[in-house]
């Protein structure tokens, strides 16, 4: 028996030490690292690693130039009184709530103080006649459809409604929505 062998298996050779897939693993993970600590100390920490345009806005008119500009092209907007337009949203049975149908139609015009008004397009549940013009105003009483009234007051803007002072023919007098009264 020699001195320098040693008779156990697997002893005193390098291959032994680690498994075959060592050899390959810890050299990757080493120049991962490497790569990663390179990256950490030689990095900007301060400025991101992908830049964010940043849009500029230039809200200076151009002084007088020989070419025409974006600025001379531009409407005139003014503002002008229009009629205003009431969108009504119906659903139709059978129809998905997502998608109502719009139906556009104009405000009732021509109303003054002094004309008789018919209550109408409420469905059957009738108007609120409230104490002041608007919602928060209490509810004075409820006027049925094709009910009568005269107009007393008005009108005034409040809660995006137009509203007119009116009196039925009971003497209650009270605020309703335009949208429900059509001129007789």
């Amino acid at each position: 028996m020699s001195l320098n062998s040693d008779s156990r298996p697997g002893r005193g050779r390098s291959e032994d030490l680690w498994p075959k897939w060592m050899w390959v693993a810890v050299p990757i993970l080493l120049v991962v690292v490497i790569a990663g600590l390179w990256w950490a100390i030689f990095s900007d920490p301060k400025t991101p690693s992908t830049p964010t345009p940043t849009p500029t806005v230039n809200l200076v008119a151009p002084q007088d130039t020989a070419q025409p500009t974006a600025f001379s092209t531009l409407p005139l907007v003014t503002n002008t009184p229009t009629r205003p337009v009431l969108i009504e949203l119906t659903a139709t049975p059978g129809q998905d709530v997502a998608t109502p149908t719009a139906e556009v139609t104009t405000a009732p015009t021509g109303l003054t103080v002094g004309d008789t008004a018919k209550v109408t397009g409420t469905g059957g549940q009738g108007v609120n006649m409230r104490s002041g013009a608007g919602t928060s105003n209490a509810r004075v009483k409820t006027l049925p459809d094709n009910a009568v009234v005269e107009i007393i007051g008005g009108p005034t803007e409040a809660n995006d409604f137009t509203w007119w002072q009116v009196r039925d023919s009971a003497g209650v007098s009270g605020w309703v929505v335009s949208k429900y009264l059509a001129k007789q």
